[in-house]
């Protein structure tokens, strides 16, 4: 008998067993061989020895490599990410560069300049020094906020051509620059009639009673007509002006009291005018990589008249259909409006406004007679009598208005070598019954959420803050001069005027900062202690806010307390700051092709009174 070993496939004899039945171990193994290459087809089959992961000895699979490249990741990160926040530039609250990164990239930045390796700004790539290009490769703006600003790499690179090799910054140079730019416009000095208690380029610390002196409006546009765009240089100035590098304080006292006043030499203010004046700046900055229409005015004479267009979306289409029919036949000219508005249109709605008036000083006389006296009936009556007569002369002004009026200007939009080829001619082809143009840009910057998406204005112009630092609505330590309340800022709004153009005389009810950064422009201000002789179109019409009167021809018959109005005046040259109060009339001349940007920063209810006293 055979029995197999467990685990083996060899028989062995038991001791009962016969030999006869076995056979040799080397016979049943050949046995073998032979049965498994009969069942494998007659291939001798390779042994392949097994490989697993832990087995492998690839050293890019190595857990501990791959933990390293981990922790070098994220050290990475960190690093790259602190390094950043060490070079940003501070926002509005006052953040700090470190200052040994940012001198040592200013050196390579002028070294770079001084061997004449200027940048094309039209390579949207940006540029920089070595470390900004480890910033990700654009040219930080000086004085530039996070939050406000262009953040675009094309006006990046225009910026670092001026900044770095056209016009590296150099307070001293853009100072000559605006001084003699001043001397070459000439002198400005007091006519034989406007002397004042007080030097205009040496006042006193604080402000003197009276200032500024002011004089009858018909002898200040006698002597030099408003209608008269060449200058006059003997002028009836009574505003002081400040030196902005040794008579800051006083200014600030000036300010204090909420007077007018002129600031000169501002460094920040001349950079700004030295580079908007350089021959092809604005070219690029206008036309590079925002070639695109803006907001211009357009007035069949010299004059425009701010309005708010009251009429229904069907009337405003009607209208504009006419004027288009009547350009289709050949009328070229045809405009809607009369450059400041129909001076006619203007006397109906002053004599409109006095039977308001008139109106509503009965109805008050009877209702406090009728308080005093509430048994008498017929008191009751007189009061319920001029109620309704003064809501009578209030529907009758409405709707004779919405009847008669027109707007004085035309809103149009075009870009700024269109409007430059309006704008830009000699002077036999100006004059006041001439086609005039306005073009203006906007800056939202904070004026509400989005606002660069065009929900402040179309295509408005965020490098405005980067081009005027000294407008930034920056908190703390660092607040421009002439912001005041730098939260309540509404933007940045620039005019260019053609030579001749007028805006009319009126108030705002906000505190005024304006630059001129090109040309000249004259002002004519007064103080809101004269609004009742300025002859005010009424609250609720377009223009209100706006004088009724032309002062280039006034109507003293319809408007007799006109010649009652005292004004004074002066003109700005490139780099001057205007600093207007709350509620100060002001007319504006361009004398040339000019640039002026302005910015407002709250209120001040100090002239409350003289403004509500005629109807505001």
């Amino acid at each position: 008998m055979h029995q197999r070993r467990p685990n083996s496939s060899v028989i062995v004899a038991t001791k009962n067993g016969s030999d006869s039945d076995s056979k040799s171990l080397e016979e049943r193994r050949a046995e073998r061989r032979l049965a498994k290459e009969r069942r494998d087809g007659g291939k001798k089959l390779k042994r392949v020895k097994r490989t697993t992961i832990r087995g492998d000895k690839s050293w890019w699979k190595n857990p501990q490599f791959e933990i390293f490249c981990f922790a070098f990741g994220l050290l990475a990160l960190i690093g790259v990410t602190m390094f950043k926040l060490l070079l940003s530039g501070g926002d509005g609250n006052g953040g700090n560069r470190l200052d040994a990164f940012k001198a040592f990239e200013k050196k390579l930045q002028e070294d770079r300049a001084a061997k004449e390796q200027t940048y094309d700004f039209t390579n949207a790539s940006g540029g920089g020094g070595f470390f900004s290009r480890l910033r990700g490769s654009k040219y930080i703006i000086p004085e530039s906020l996070k939050r406000i600003g262009n953040k675009d790499a094309w006006y990046a690179a225009l910026r670092q051509q001026f900044d770095t090799a056209i016009l590296p910054k150099d307070d001293e140079r853009s100072i000559k620059f605006v001084q003699e730019t001043r001397n070459r416009n000439g002198a400005y000095t007091q006519a034989v009639g406007a002397q004042t208690p007080y030097d205009i380029n040496d006042c006193p610390e604080y402000p003197p009673e009276g200032y500024p002196i002011q004089w009858p409006v018909l002898e200040v546009t006698k002597n030099w007509p408003t209608n008269d765009a060449n200058p006059r240089h003997e002028i009836y100035q009574g505003l002081c002006v400040f030196d902005y590098r040794t008579e800051l304080h006083k200014a600030d006292n000036y300010r204090k009291a909420e007077l007018p006043f002129i600031v000169r030499d501002d460094p920040a203010a001349a950079r700004s005018a030295e580079r908007w004046m350089y021959p092809g700046y604005l070219d690029k900055l206008l036309m590079g990589k925002e070639d695109i229409q803006r907001r211009t005015e357009y007035s069949p004479n010299n004059h425009f008249m701010y309005w708010v267009d009251k009429r229904s979306r069907s009337e405003r289409q009607r209208a504009a259909h006419k004027i288009r029919e009547m350009r289709q036949h050949g009328q070229d000219d045809a405009h809607g409006g009369f450059g400041r508005g129909d001076q006619e249109e203007f006397v109906n709605a002053m004599h409109l406004l006095d039977n308001v008036h008139a109106a509503r000083d009965e109805f008050e006389k009877a209702r406090a007679y009728a308080k005093k006296h509430q048994d008498d009936d017929h008191a009751q009556q007189e009061v319920r009598k001029w109620d309704e007569r003064l809501r009578d002369a209030k529907r009758a002004r409405q709707e004779e208005e919405q009847k008669n009026w027109k707007p004085p200007t035309e809103n149009l939009r075009m870009t700024y070598l269109e409007w430059l080829g309006h704008a830009n001619v000699t002077d036999d082809k100006l004059g006041p019954d001439n086609p005039h143009w306005y073009f203006r840009l906007i800056g939202c910057g904070d004026m509400g959420e989005h606002t660069a998406d065009g929900s402040c204005d179309k295509g408005s112009s965020e490098w405005l803050f980067d081009e005027l630092p000294f407008f930034q609505p920056r908190l703390g330590e660092k607040r421009p001069f002439y912001m005041i309340e730098p939260e309540q800022q509404k933007g940045i709004h620039c005019r260019f005027g053609m030579k001749g153009v007028i805006a009319e005389n009126h108030f705002d009810l906000s505190r005024n900062a304006i630059a001129l950064l090109g040309g000249q422009r004259r002002y004519i201000l007064a103080h809101p202690n004269q609004c009742n002789n300025m002859n005010l179109l009424p609250r609720g019409h377009p223009s209100a806010r706006h004088s009724a009167v032309d002062w280039a021809n006034p109507d003293l018959e319809n408007f007799p307390t006109f010649a009652q109005a005292h004004v004074n005046e002066v003109v700005m040259q490139p780099g001057d700051v205007l600093y207007l109060p709350t509620n100060w009339f002001h007319y504006i001349i361009s004398l040339e092709l000019n640039f002026q940007c302005n910015t407002r920063s709250g209120g001040e209810r100090l002239y409350r009174k003289e403004v509500n006293d005629c109807g505001f």
